[in-house]
């Protein structure tokens, strides 16, 4: 929790409540809906695969959409809600990887996904529930082998900092503004590498193209 930890502590020198994650939020499990449901109609939906493949931190766009007669059993995810699957195939996928919905028109989400509700920052739960000292914790309420799946039950029960609202927002503001930098260097970087590698490619070329002695 490093980043976030060094922050609580500027803010709140005399130290901050902790709090169970399932008493500050209201957990609903999605139902329903899978990739077979998408391109139906046109009412927003949201599918556990794609937390993590198409969204990111937060949620500004919807991907998928569906008929009427498709979500009957399906919750709503309303603006702020975080979501996260709750299963992963790959050990390499961030199992219960946190995502806030920013959208006014609400979402249904789909099965193998959980919606927790609260009435903290959002941004805040978000970079705090996807950062390393939460993802250790969170790991010993994983279990499966070929599938993994993630005791939701088990996770309510960590115990999280909980700073008063206003410091919250500080935080965000501050994380938001060192991811945004962060994915413009990397977007630099990545730009800078690719151009040194198709330039290397080009001298070795040059330097590896002999002509066959006589």
């Amino acid at each position: 929790m490093s980043k976030i930890d060094e922050l609580i502590k500027q803010y709140c020198p005399d130290g901050v409540e902790f709090k169970r994650l399932g008493d500050i939020c209201k957990d609903i499990k999605g139902q329903g809906l899978s990739k077979g449901d998408k391109g139906l109609g046109d009412v927003p939906i949201i599918l556990y695969g794609e937390l993590y493949t198409t969204y990111g931190n937060f949620i500004e766009k919807i991907a998928s959409y569906t008929a009427n007669e498709k979500i009957k059993n399906s919750p709503q995810v309303l603006e702020h809600d975080l979501v996260l699957p709750l299963s992963s195939t790959t050990k390499e996928a961030q199992i219960g990887k946190v995502s806030a919905f920013r959208l006014k028109e609400p979402a249904y989400l789909g099965g193998d996904a959980l919606i927790l509700r609260h009435e903290q920052n959002d941004g805040y739960l978000v970079h705090l529930l996807n950062s390393s000292w939460f993802e250790k914790l969170k790991m010993k309420c994983v279990k499966g082998t070929t599938i993994n799946h993630l005791d939701y039950k088990k996770m309510l029960n960590i115990k999280i900092p909980v700073p008063p609202l206003t410091v919250q927002k500080e935080i965000t503001s501050i994380l938001d503004n060192f991811a945004e930098l962060t994915a413009e260097l990397t977007a630099e970087l990545t730009a800078e590498l690719t151009a040194r590698k198709q330039q290397y490619e080009y001298y070795r070329n040059k330097l590896l193209t002999f002509k066959e002695k006589k």
